[in-house]
Protein backbone atom coordinates (compact mmCIF):
# COMPACT_ATOMS: atom_id res chain seq x y z
CA UNK A 1 0.00 0.00 0.00
CA UNK A 2 1.69 3.26 -1.11
CA UNK A 3 1.48 6.34 0.87
CA UNK A 4 -0.73 8.24 -1.99
CA UNK A 5 -3.57 5.95 -1.48
CA UNK A 6 -3.34 6.00 2.54
CA UNK A 7 -4.12 9.79 2.04
CA UNK A 8 -6.96 9.72 -0.94
CA UNK A 9 -8.99 7.10 1.53
CA UNK A 10 -8.96 9.34 4.84
CA UNK A 11 -9.79 12.51 2.21
CA UNK A 12 -12.55 10.81 1.10
CA UNK A 13 -14.04 9.69 4.88
CA UNK A 14 -14.61 13.20 5.86
CA UNK A 15 -17.10 16.35 5.00
CA UNK A 16 -16.41 19.10 3.28
CA UNK A 17 -16.72 22.74 4.55
CA UNK A 18 -19.68 23.17 2.42
CA UNK A 19 -21.94 20.06 3.60
CA UNK A 20 -20.90 21.37 7.22
CA UNK A 21 -22.12 24.37 6.64
CA UNK A 22 -24.94 22.96 5.46
CA UNK A 23 -25.81 20.71 7.89
CA UNK A 24 -25.72 23.68 10.40
CA UNK A 25 -28.07 25.37 8.66
CA UNK A 26 -30.69 22.80 8.34
CA UNK A 27 -29.97 21.98 12.25
CA UNK A 28 -30.98 25.81 12.91
CA UNK A 29 -34.23 25.89 11.10
CA UNK A 30 -35.35 22.87 12.89
CA UNK A 31 -34.59 24.14 16.17
CA UNK A 32 -35.62 27.24 15.53
CA UNK A 33 -39.21 25.89 14.14
CA UNK A 34 -38.77 23.85 17.75
CA UNK A 35 -38.51 26.65 19.77
CA UNK A 36 -41.31 29.08 18.26
CA UNK A 37 -43.78 26.12 18.01
CA UNK A 38 -43.17 26.08 21.99
CA UNK A 39 -43.30 29.35 22.68
CA UNK A 40 -46.78 29.57 21.04
CA UNK A 41 -48.00 26.51 22.62
CA UNK A 42 -47.16 27.92 25.61
CA UNK A 43 -49.27 31.13 24.61
CA UNK A 44 -51.97 29.27 24.13
CA UNK A 45 -52.07 27.40 27.70
CA UNK A 46 -51.40 30.51 29.72
CA UNK A 47 -54.74 32.21 27.81
CA UNK A 48 -56.48 29.01 28.24
CA UNK A 49 -55.66 29.13 32.04
CA UNK A 50 -56.62 32.96 31.94
CA UNK A 51 -60.17 32.45 30.66
CA UNK A 52 -60.77 29.24 32.83
CA UNK A 53 -60.14 31.53 35.82
CA UNK A 54 -62.15 34.23 34.47
CA UNK A 55 -64.84 31.15 34.55
CA UNK A 56 -64.57 30.70 37.67
CA UNK A 57 -64.84 34.03 38.97
CA UNK A 58 -67.75 34.50 37.37
CA UNK A 59 -68.84 31.39 38.69
CA UNK A 60 -67.85 32.38 42.08
CA UNK A 61 -69.30 35.85 41.63
CA UNK A 62 -72.49 34.35 40.30
CA UNK A 63 -72.94 31.99 43.19
CA UNK A 64 -72.13 34.43 45.88
CA UNK A 65 -74.05 37.58 44.14
CA UNK A 66 -77.01 35.82 42.10
CA UNK A 67 -79.07 37.64 40.21
CA UNK A 68 -82.83 37.37 40.86
CA UNK A 69 -85.74 39.03 39.04
CA UNK A 70 -87.95 39.47 42.73
CA UNK A 71 -84.41 41.77 43.85
CA UNK A 72 -85.09 45.55 42.96
CA UNK A 73 -82.21 46.85 40.25
CA UNK A 74 -80.07 48.05 42.60
CA UNK A 75 -79.80 44.70 44.80
CA UNK A 76 -78.97 43.20 41.69
CA UNK A 77 -76.06 45.61 40.78
CA UNK A 78 -72.44 44.71 41.67
CA UNK A 79 -69.71 46.63 41.95
CA UNK A 80 -66.45 45.49 41.23
CA UNK A 81 -65.52 42.45 43.70
CA UNK A 82 -61.89 40.77 44.13
CA UNK A 83 -61.00 37.83 43.19
CA UNK A 84 -57.30 37.04 43.17
CA UNK A 85 -56.99 39.70 40.23
CA UNK A 86 -59.98 38.81 38.55
CA UNK A 87 -62.90 41.44 38.59
CA UNK A 88 -66.09 40.45 39.00
CA UNK A 89 -69.02 43.41 37.85
CA UNK A 90 -72.59 43.33 37.34
CA UNK A 91 -74.57 46.05 35.57
CA UNK A 92 -78.10 46.49 34.88
CA UNK A 93 -79.69 48.86 31.91
CA UNK A 94 -83.09 49.35 31.30
CA UNK A 95 -84.59 48.06 27.69
CA UNK A 96 -85.94 50.56 25.86
CA UNK A 97 -89.78 51.15 25.56
CA UNK A 98 -89.91 48.24 28.19
CA UNK A 99 -90.34 49.30 32.09
CA UNK A 100 -89.36 45.83 34.03
CA UNK A 101 -87.23 44.31 31.65
CA UNK A 102 -83.44 44.86 31.76
CA UNK A 103 -80.03 44.17 29.91
CA UNK A 104 -77.50 42.61 32.20
CA UNK A 105 -74.26 42.86 31.64
CA UNK A 106 -71.54 40.83 33.75
CA UNK A 107 -67.89 40.95 32.99
CA UNK A 108 -64.82 39.85 34.52
CA UNK A 109 -61.43 41.38 34.24
CA UNK A 110 -57.97 41.13 34.86
CA UNK A 111 -54.35 42.39 33.95
CA UNK A 112 -51.65 40.49 32.15
CA UNK A 113 -48.40 41.96 31.64
CA UNK A 114 -49.69 45.55 31.26
CA UNK A 115 -52.63 44.54 29.28
CA UNK A 116 -56.10 44.62 30.35
CA UNK A 117 -58.13 41.80 29.44
CA UNK A 118 -61.90 40.51 30.43
CA UNK A 119 -65.07 38.58 29.12
CA UNK A 120 -68.49 40.26 29.10
CA UNK A 121 -71.26 37.68 29.25
CA UNK A 122 -75.05 39.77 28.47
CA UNK A 123 -78.57 38.38 29.17
CA UNK A 124 -81.65 39.74 30.19
CA UNK A 125 -84.20 39.71 33.45
CA UNK A 126 -87.39 40.55 34.21
CA UNK A 127 -87.81 42.64 37.47
CA UNK A 128 -91.30 42.28 38.48
CA UNK A 129 -90.53 44.61 41.78
CA UNK A 130 -89.23 47.57 40.29
CA UNK A 131 -90.95 50.76 40.51
CA UNK A 132 -92.82 52.07 37.29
Amino acid sequence: MDILSVRSSCVDRGLTLVEAVLAMAILSIGIFILVEATAKCLAVVRLSRNYQTARAALDRGESEYPLRGTNTVEKNKVEGVDYNGYVFSRDLQPVDGEKKLFTVVTRVAWSETGHDSGEELISYVYCPNEEE
